[in-house]
């Protein structure tokens, strides 16, 4: 397997905190594993949210319009991020990112 290299800072306050963890329980033997782990476990999570589905089903049909793709294979994307959602939660989070995304112009407006 290949390896990306990716610098992050932490707030120092955050460092103390994570290697205090670390040496307390013995869980991880590093950082890099920790973080690591905890980058998939964030991951799977936001997978399986139905607003981040709807984001990206968004996302996809919008750039179909600009890149126009071959309709089976538009087809094919839509039904695989359809087998992960149920619809009524895709349904129900977009329209609640929507009012939220509303109040929060109406606030800065």
């Amino acid at each position: 397997m290949k390896y990306a290299n990716v610098s992050v800072k932490f707030p120092e306050e955050l460092d103390r905190e994570l290697e205090q963890f670390l040496e307390e329980t013995g869980v991880y033997t590093n950082k890099s594993e920790f973080i690591k782990e905890s980058v998939r476990q964030h991951l799977i999570a936001l997978n399986n949210e139905p607003a981040i589905a709807a984001l990206r089903i968004e996302q996809l049909l919008a750039r179909a319009e600009q890149d126009p793709v071959n309709d089976d294979d538009l087809h094919a994307r839509l039904d695989e991020l359809r087998q992960r959602v149920d619809e009524e939660n895709v349904t129900s989070a977009v329209e609640g990112a929507r009012e939220e995304l509303a109040d929060e112009y109406a606030d800065h407006a």
